[in-house]
C-alpha cells in the first residue's frame, strides 16, 4: 500500500471509529436477547452470526456457546465436575468455537486432555457454523496430527498433569478436508451419538 492509500485508509478509520464503537456497544447491549430472537426465528441464524461478529472474541465465544447449548437443549455442567461445558444424552462435551480471523483458521484453545469428555468444535462465519464432533480419543489423536502446543505459558509446569493445549486447523487444507469428511455434523449434531 503506498503512502497516499495508507493516509486515505487512516482517514477512513478515524472518520468511522465513533460509529464502530457505538455499533459494538449497541450489539453488546443486546447480545443476550440475540439468542432468544434467533431461537424464535425472529432473526436468522446467519444474521445472528453476522451481528455477533462485531463483538470481541471474549464476548462472542461465550455467546456462541450459550446459543449452541440452548439450540440443542443441552444441560450445562458445573466447572467443579471438570467434564467440559455441557452434557447431552448422558455424554459430556467441551465446546470450542473460532471465527472471524484473518488467518482463515480454526483456533482451538484451552484443550484439557485430562477431562473425560467429547468435543464440539465450531468454525463460525457470516454464513453459518460448521460443526465438528469428536470423541475424546479422536481429539487426542488430532492433537498429535495437528501438533498441539501448550497454551497460556504452561511450558514451565512440566510436572503438572493438567496442562492446557492449543491447536490450529487451517481451513482449505488437507487436515480441513479430513475433518469435513470424518467429523462434520449437520442438523442434529447428536444423532448417531446416542447409542455409543
Amino acid at each position: 500500500m503506498n503512502q497516499i492509500e495508507l493516509k486515505k485508509k487512516i482517514r477512513e478509520i478515524l472518520d468511522n471509529i465513533d460509529k464502530s464503537r457505538k455499533l459494538r456497544e449497541s450489539t453488546e447491549s443486546i447480545k443476550d436477547e440475540l439468542i432468544d430472537l434467533t431461537l424464535r426465528a425472529e432473526i436468522s441464524e446467519q444474521d445472528f452470526y453476522k451481528i455477533s461478529s462485531i463483538l470481541s472474541t471474549q464476548s462472542r465465544s461465550p455467546l456462541w456457546e450459550n446459543y449452541f447449548i440452548k439450540k440443542h437443549d443441552c444441560e450445562r455442567v458445573s466447572k467443579d465436575e471438570n467434564r467440559g461445558d455441557f452434557k447431552k444424552n448422558g455424554r459430556y462435551y467441551e465446546y470450542k468455537s473460532s471465527g472471524y480471523n484473518q488467518a482463515n483458521s480454526v483456533h482451538m484453545l484451552q484443550i484439557r486432555p485430562w477431562q473425560d469428555c467429547d468435543y464440539i468444535i465450531q468454525s463460525i462465519s457470516d454464513d453459518k457454523a460448521t460443526t465438528f464432533v469428536l470423541t475424546h480419543a479422536e481429539m487426542m489423536l488430532e492433537m498429535e496430527k495437528l501438533k498441539a502446543s501448550r497454551a497460556h505459558g504452561t511450558q514451565v509446569l512440566v510436572n503438572n498433569e493438567n496442562i492446557e493445549y492449543r491447536m490450529t486447523l487451517k481451513i482449505d487444507s488437507a487436515h480441513w478436508n479430513r475433518w469435513i469428511n470424518k467429523y462434520r455434523r449437520d442438523g442434529d449434531v447428536f444423532y448417531n451419538l446416542k447409542q455409543k
